[in-house]
C-alpha cells in the first residue's frame, strides 16, 4: 500500500525565488498599507449596509458585484479558471461551457461575500432546509462525538447556521485566516452573530479539537478541500494522499475520539434559499496493526465521497477560484 506522501498542487505552487527581494518586500509593503485598508474600507462599508438590507437583496447585489468582478479580472486568470474546469469536467472542449460556469462562479462567489452581512438571519427567516439531519441527531442523542466533514460548495458558511438552528450550539471549526486582516475581522464578526467557535489552524487548534471530541464529546466542523501554499489537498483527483492534509485529521480525529464523521454540504436551491444536506455516517475501517495502510484507506473513502459532490457542484466550488497559483 502507498504512502502518505506530498501531493502535487491543484494549480502550480506559488514559486518561492525572489521571495526576500526588495521588490518582493515592497509589494506586500503596498498591499498591507494601501490595498488592504482601501479594499477592507469598502468591503466593512459594504458588508455593513447589507445588514439592513432584506436578505434576497443583500444576495442579489452581491451576485451583481461578483459578476462585475468577473467582467474586471485579468483575462488571463479567467482562461485559467476556464482550463481548470474543462479538466476537470473532462469535457467542453470549445471552452463555451466552461466560460459561462466561470462567469456563475464569480456570481456565486460574490453572493457568498455579501451573505456574511446575513448569515445570522438566514435560519429564523425559513431560508434553510436541513435535509439528513437525523445522521447528525441520531449520533448526538447516543452521546457520540461528531466530526462534520464540510466541503466548500454552495454557500458553505450556511453549514454554521444550520448546525445552531439544530440545537448544536457550542460547535467548533478550525477555518484558514484570509490574508486580509480586514477580511478576517468581517468573517469573525459574521460567524460569531451567529455563534459559531473558531479555532485557528496550528498546534493549539488540534489540541482544542482533541479535547472537544474526546473530553466534551462535542461537534466538530471541519472542510477537507483546504488549500495550502497554493496546494488544494482535496479532492484528490488521482493524485497521492498529501501528508498533511484535513482528511487525514479527520481520520485521526474519528480514531482518536470514536466520533461518527458524517460529510455535509450545501446547494444554493434559488437565491438565497439554501439545502443542508447530512449524509449517513462513513464507516471507517479501524487504526489496527497495520495504521498506515488503514489511514490510506480511510483517507481514500473520504475521497472517495466527496469528489463527487466537488464534480458536481464545479460552478460553485470555492476552491476552483482558491487554488489558482
Amino acid at each position: 500500500m502507498a504512502e502518505a506522501v506530498p501531493a502535487r498542487p491543484l494549480a502550480a505552487g506559488r514559486a518561492k525565488s525572489g521571495e526576500a527581494s526588495p521588490r518582493r518586500r515592497w509589494r506586500k509593503w503596498v498591499t498591507y498599507r494601501i490595498s488592504d485598508p482601501l479594499y477592507g474600507g469598502l468591503y466593512f462599508a459594504i458588508h455593513f449596509a447589507g445588514r439592513f438590507l432584506p436578505i434576497d437583496w443583500c444576495s442579489a447585489i452581491g451576485g451583481l458585484l461578483g459578476v462585475v468582478g468577473w467582467r474586471c479580472r485579468d483575462p488571463a486568470l479567467r482562461e485559467r479558471l476556464g482550463g481548470w474546469y474543462r479538466a476537470l469536467s473532462q469535457g467542453d472542449a470549445g471552452g463555451r461551457n466552461s466560460d459561462a460556469a466561470v462567469r456563475r462562479l464569480f456570481e456565486h462567489l460574490g453572493r457568498v461575500a455579501l451573505e456574511f452581512s446575513v448569515l445570522d438571519r438566514l435560519w429564523a427567516a425559513g431560508r434553510i432546509n436541513a435535509i439528513g439531519a437525523e445522521h447528525l441527531l441520531a449520533a448526538r442523542h447516543a452521546g457520540q462525538p461528531v466530526i462534520v466533514m464540510g466541503v466548500h460548495v454552495g454557500n458553505w458558511e450556511v453549514v454554521g447556521p444550520t448546525l445552531i438552528g439544530l440545537g448544536l450550539g457550542g460547535f467548533q471549526f478550525i477555518y484558514q485566516p484570509p490574508p486580509s486582516r480586514f477580511d478576517h475581522r468581517i468573517l469573525v464578526g459574521a460567524r460569531t452573530r451567529y455563534g459559531a467557535m473558531m479555532l485557528c489552524p496550528g498546534v493549539a487548534a488540534a489540541r482544542a479539537a482533541h479535547r472537544l471530541l474526546v473530553g466534551q464529546r462535542g461537534v466538530l466542523l471541519i472542510y477537507v478541500d483546504e488549500e495550502r501554499r497554493g496546494h488544494v489537498n482535496a479532492p484528490l483527483f488521482g493524485r497521492q494522499i498529501p501528508a498533511r492534509s484535513n482528511l487525514a485529521a479527520v481520520v485521526r480525529y474519528a480514531w482518536a475520539s470514536g466520533a461518527a464523521v458524517i460529510p455535509a454540504y450545501v446547494e444554493r436551491a434559488e437565491g438565497a434559499r439554501f439545502r443542508t444536506i447530512f449524509l449517513p455516517p462513513v464507516g471507517l475501517a479501524p487504526e489496527g496493526e497495520d495504521q498506515p495502510g488503514a489511514l490510506v484507506e480511510n483517507v481514500h473513502r473520504l475521497d472517495r465521497i466527496i469528489t463527487p459532490i466537488v464534480l458536481g457542484h464545479l460552478d460553485q466550488w470555492y476552491m476552483l477560484f482558491e487554488g489558482r497559483s
